[in-house]
């Protein structure tokens, strides 16, 4: 099942960027406290694509598998990992505009309490093909993870736990309601899905017109404190967020039409729900977590120091509490 990688870039980049990391950090925040006028002078301007294809060969050295196949209509490329435990098996589910290999830092240590653990790219994201019929909405990347839940219930026999981060961290709450008998318990990682205002989709960037402004803006939307390789892809990240892609869901929330899960779902979570979030996130508004206290059972934490992204900015700290949940579930039926 595992695909070679096509034109793997030569490990001793990655090696080099490692060991510039002091000096990339300091010209990034060089740029930050200019208010961002001056140019990443130094940084590389790497492309999410090539990113994507560095973790994707790091991914098959840890020996995770690799495929692409129908998921709802769609096809959908997941990683794999053989766990060393007995829990459930466990789906995690990336942001908008991300990729799997976003979820990596949660792996070490979830792969020794799960039997399996499985990262999926959605499509149009990461290593799956754009959609025939051109980007998806909300409710069609919903239909794609609940697919992908089926197939692990039914390789497993126990429904999986979903963990998502932002539009992954929605995905996998709304699964939980849709389909609590394909869901053990959900994690949001500063999920989207809340009520927001008129004025908090307006503050929702649209696409930039300079890179390096909207590496700026976007750093300061999704961090406290950048971690130093998102500088790497920061300007290519910013032209991806103008994508059809992107703009689909946003203009899809702007509309009216899925801005939310809505409190009649969020209230009627039947299963085990686990929401962390950072408390200096400026991409969604604190108030989300309000919405989010009143799934019945929920545990909330907050992560102080910490913006939108937990699992790369405070990796320790979301992978202890992701694990103490997972741990807590045991083999708990689904939906009860």
């Amino acid at each position: 099942m595992t695909e070679a990688l096509q034109d793997e870039p030569p490990r001793s980049l990655w090696l080099s960027l490692a060991m510039q990391k002091k000096r990339l950090g300091l010209a990034a925040r060089h740029m930050l406290a200019r208010g961002g006028q001056l140019a990443l002078r130094g940084v590389p301007d790497l492309s999410l694509d090539l990113m994507v294809r560095l973790a994707h060969g790091a991914l098959l050295a840890q020996g995770a598998e690799s495929w692409t196949a129908p998921l709802a209509g769609h096809r959908a490329h997941r990683y794999a990992f053989d766990g060393r435990g007995d829990g459930p098996p466990l789906l995690l589910l990336h942001g908008l505009g991300g990729s799997a290999s976003s979820m990596t830092p949660l792996l070490p240590a979830l792969v020794p309490l799960s039997r399996r653990v499985v990262l999926l790219d959605l499509p149009g994201h990461g290593l799956s093909p754009e959609p025939a019929q051109g980007p998806l909405s909300a409710r069609e990347y919903g239909a794609v993870v609940i697919a992908c839940a089926e197939d692990l219930q039914r390789e497993h026999g126990t429904a999986p736990v979903l963990i998502g981060n932002s539009l992954g961290g929605a995905l996998a709450l709304g699964a939980a309601h849709q389909r609590p008998d394909l869901c053990a318990g959900a994690v949001g990682l500063n999920p989207a899905g809340a009520e927001l205002s008129d004025e908090a989709m307006q503050a929702l960037p649209r696409a930039f017109a300079d890179a390096n402004l909207g590496a700026a803006h976007m750093a300061r939307m999704l961090f406290a404190r950048t971690p130093w390789p998102f500088w790497l892809v920061a300007r290519d990240y910013a032209r991806s967020w103008g994508s059809p892609t992107v703009q689909k869901i946003l203009d899809d929330a702007r509309s009216g039409a899925d801005r939310s899960l809505g409190l009649e779902v969020l209230t009627d979570i039947q299963v085990p729900v686990l929401v962390l979030w950072g408390a200096e996130d400026r991409l969604l508004p604190l108030r989300s977590v309000e919405d989010f206290a009143r799934i019945r059972g929920v545990r909330v934490e907050m992560i102080h120091g910490c913006g939108h992204i937990p699992q790369l900015e405070k990796p320790a700290a979301t992978r202890r509490a992701v694990a103490d949940f997972v741990r807590s579930l045991g083999m708990r039926p689904a939906g009860g």
